[in-house]
């Protein structure tokens, strides 16, 4: 396995993963392996692309939950948006209501002074 595992890539071709030159040591030492099997991994020559037929019910079970997830995801970010945009508009609301307070005070005080 070493040996696999350190000689060179050929141009073009992507560098092997431990899990696939392990597979391809046993595929030529041991005739009928079942150690991927048995550490949760599955051949390709046994996974074919070909789903079985539960499989295919379960992914069209699932479908509709993914798409109830983005939609719920999408509406969750519309509504963080206008948050976001009340949030910023309320603050603006104070800053305005501050600087009336504070022309008050000032205009206050003149006329304050003026009567005195």
């Amino acid at each position: 396995m070493e040996k696999r595992k350190d000689a060179p890539v050929p141009e073009g071709e992507e560098l092997k993963s431990d899990a696939e030159i392990v597979e391809e040591v046993l595929k030529t030492e041991v005739k009928q392996s079942t150690f991927l099997g048995n550490v949760g991994l599955q051949s390709s020559r046994y996974n074919s692309g070909k789903a079985t037929p539960a499989v295919t019910a379960h992914v069209r079970d699932l479908e509709p939950k993914l798409e109830r997830s983005e939609l719920q995801a999408e509406v969750m970010q519309e509504e963080m948006a206008r948050e976001g945009a009340r949030d910023k508009e309320l603050g603006l609301l104070r800053k305005k209501s501050l600087e009336q307070e504070e022309k008050l005070a000032h205009l206050m005080a003149l006329f304050g002074a003026k009567a005195s």
